[in-house]
């Protein structure tokens, strides 16, 4: 099977020759690799280290910003200050990726959304420059395509910042509803546009985290009232072109799986293991109606070789029972595995992921 014709009968319902791969890196796993042996020039893009571990999806990413040109404000031995596409300052620690801290945001007032909203209905520039290119190598290579937009709750935190958003949920919600409503509206213009020029695409991937390790950030009935409309008109445009939807979200995010499939989401990803995101419960739970992607905890791979196998035998090799799973680590790849031990995961996946052999 090519990776396409894989990740599409996974999705599907059915059952292909094997477990579909794709995944995520910290940057600073990606240094690590280096020193250990990964050629530099295949961590020079996403899309380059995809090709090196011959994984199966691929993405063509909307930009869903204020577009503002990034700029760093200050720099010394220590720390970076960085003004980031949204507007967004961020103070960042050299050399180690970690979550930067967060010192202002451009939107504080309603007024301040009012002057700015804007510079999200504008199109242009919202796609890769390099599109054309693109595509044409994830179609040669017969690869799973999907479009990736951030949802509304995702695009919008780092235009208000993340306790504004969730206050204003709560206290001025029309005014939310009005962010959301245009992010929504511009991230379909861009897609519908990117759908008539021709192009192939196989799937949705939206970004959300909407959650962390202890549950969602708002209450199910807070997330139906203010959040589901625009994710049921997003999701419901890919639906309605026969588009698969892979809605990624970190954190625990149970409370909410019943409104994501209410909404049409077809794939549920990444499943932190450490937020309780069980992906047998999951199975027995919501069986054919939702695929599952995810959940290897590289907690236990990073301890040694015979807990690296006993994961990977457990989740892949049992989790593939019946389909609707394709492998991802349970977050992204963390920089205490090593380059060497990452490639015998991948041997593993494809080992115990293979439907031609029990294991």
């Amino acid at each position: 099977m090519t990776s396409r014709e894989r990740v599409k009968t996974v999705l599907e319902g059915g059952i292909p020759d094997r477990v579909p791969i794709h995944d995520g890196y910290w940057d600073e796993t990606l240094v690590r690799w280096q020193k250990e042996g990964m050629p530099a020039e295949a961590c020079t893009s996403r899309e380059a280290i995809w090709d090196f571990f011959d994984t199966d999806i691929r993405m063509i990413s909307v930009d869903s910003s204020f577009q503002y040109e990034e700029e760093i404000l200050t720099e010394d031995s220590r720390y970076v200050i960085k003004r980031t596409k949204d507007g967004m300052i961020q103070r960042s620690i050299k050399g180690i990726t970690s979550t930067p801290a967060l010192l202002d945001f451009p939107i504080k007032t309603r007024r301040d959304w009012e002057e700015l909203k804007s510079r999200l209905r504008v199109t242009a520039g919202r796609l890769p420059v390099n599109l054309d290119s693109l595509h044409r190598k994830f179609s040669g290579d017969k690869r799973f395509i999907v479009v990736a937009v951030h949802d509304p709750y995702e695009a919008s935190w780092s235009k208000l910042g993340p306790f504004n958003l969730l206050e204003s949920m709560k206290q001025d919600p029309d005014l939310i509803s009005d962010v959301f409503r245009t992010i929504t509206d511009l991230n379909l213009m861009v897609c519908e546009d990117l759908l008539g020029m021709g192009y192939q695409i196989d799937g949705a991937w939206i970004w959300g985290d909407i959650a962390y390790s202890k549950g969602t950030f708002f209450s199910p009935e807070m997330y139906r009232k203010i959040l589901h409309p625009y994710h049921r008109r997003l999701i419901g445009f890919f639906r309605e072109r026969g588009l698969p939807v892979i809605y990624h979200s970190d954190g625990d995010v149970r409370a909410v799986i019943p409104l994501l499939l209410e909404a049409g989401i077809r794939c549920l990803q990444p499943l932190e293991a450490k937020a309780n995101m069980d992906l047998f419960q999951l199975k027995q739970q919501f069986g054919k109606r939702l695929v599952l992607m995810g959940n290897v905890d590289f907690e236990q791979i990073a301890k040694g070789e015979d807990e690296a196998e006993r994961e990977i035998r457990l989740k892949v090799g049992k989790g593939k029972e019946g389909g609707n799973y394709i492998y991802h680590s349970d977050h992204s790849v963390p920089p205490k595995v090593s380059f060497g031990r990452y490639l015998r995961i991948l041997e593993l996946v494809r080992l115990y992921g293979s439907y031609d052999r029990n294991h």
